[in-house]
């Protein structure tokens, strides 16, 4: 872990180079160094359908999840969203031209009585 999610606007893509923005976000995951190398994902998806405010079809937006493993501070949590929120919107913001568009950001720490990882040999290939 961790594991950034994202959905957005269909019609984002036609604005923003979204593998461009996965890559971006996930250097930006790094730079928090908060986060294992070996431990980062960051995926994306246009939703297949929409219906936002009066129901216009050009609405834009992004939605993140951010799933965290626990026993990072509420400082470490605080500093990781602050950053990957002004990541995202440094990124986004100059593609848009001005466009209404909604940005969101929401981090969340697992349980870990209910969370199975065991197998990751991505570890131990990034050490060679």
């Amino acid at each position: 872990m961790p594991h950034l999610s994202y959905d957005h606007a269909p019609g984002l893509a036609q604005l923003a180079d979204m593998d461009a923005f996965a890559d971006h976000m996930r250097r930006a995951m790094i730079d928090t160094g908060v986060f294992p190398l070996g431990g980062i994902r960051v995926r994306g998806h246009a939703a297949s359908s929409q219906s936002v405010a009066d129901a216009a079809p050009d609405w834009l937006w992004l939605d993140m999840q951010l799933r965290i493993g626990q026993g990072r501070s509420a400082d470490d949590r605080n500093r990781a969203a602050d950053q990957l929120y002004a990541a995202a919107r440094a990124f986004l913001e100059p593609c848009l031209g001005g466009r209404p568009f909604a940005l969101s950001f929401e981090l969340r720490e697992i349980d870990p009585q209910f969370s199975r990882k065991g197998w990751n040999t991505i570890h131990t290939a990034l050490k060679g």
